[in-house]
């Protein structure tokens, strides 16, 4: 009877030995796979609301990077440093954004009532969703990437047809030479005041321009006062 008990006590100190051990084992073959899932996710991923990764350099106090743009139909050449002298709203996103085009209506009613003092541009930059490349279910656009800058035009065409910005817009080049400095992916909002400094870099994040907006008010009308003292 001693002898069982002994040999039982064996086995189960063995197997609990053995439980923890495979335990630890899952811990770090778990830990891995988040760690790699998190690395395959492309640049400037981030769910809904949340900040995507990369946030690029920029900083608030840095002076505006300055960029010289075309507008969609050709019929504009916009320089940021020449809309000095009043503060300005940078816009940034595409058509495959459904956050982003979610967030028109609110940006417009801001055109609407600040205009006259500030400067609106939107900058479209490249696609967030397009087929083939991380497409999201009932977007209200569908669309190939493009892959010339006539074809980006063509998209901010319709774009613009269906959606009516009030305010110019300007098309990033095809290799993304403005985004690839202000990190805006997949949607953006930048102020910059009169100065050309930037006063709020935002958040590049699919919830990134309708935070933004939602602050925008108070932040315009700081800048608006300051200006008057």
């Amino acid at each position: 009877m001693m002898l069982n008990v002994y040999k039982f006590n064996q086995f189960f100190v063995k197997y609990r030995c053995i439980r923890f051990i495979a335990i630890i084992c899952c811990y770090f073959i778990c830990s891995d796979l988040v760690v790699q899932v998190a690395q395959a996710q492309p640049p400037g991923f981030g769910g809904a609301g949340r900040p995507a990764r990369n946030q690029g350099v920029l900083r608030n106090g840095d002076d505006a990077p300055d960029f010289t743009l075309h507008s969609y139909d050709e019929s504009q050449v916009i320089t940021l440093s020449d809309l000095r002298g009043k503060p300005s709203v940078l816009v940034f996103g595409s058509c495959t954004c459904p956050p982003f085009v979610r967030s028109t209506s609110m940006i417009n009613s801001l055109y609407d009532e600040y205009h006259k003092d500030v400067n609106f541009l939107m900058i479209y930059i490249r696609e967030a969703h397009p087929i083939g490349g991380r497409e999201v279910p009932n977007n209200q656009f569908t669309v190939n990437a493009p892959t010339t800058l006539s074809e980006r035009c063509e998209l901010v065409e319709d774009f613009n047809d269906r959606i009516q910005m009030r305010m110019p817009i300007v098309v990033d080049t095809i290799d993304d030479a403005v985004a690839d400095v202000y990190a805006p992916w997949p949607n953006r909002l930048v102020v910059v005041d009169a100065n050309g400094k930037i006063v709020d870099v935002g958040i590049a994040a699919a919830g990134g321009t309708r935070e933004s907006s939602r602050q925008l008010p108070a932040l315009l009308d700081r800048l608006l006062e300051n200006k008057d003292e």
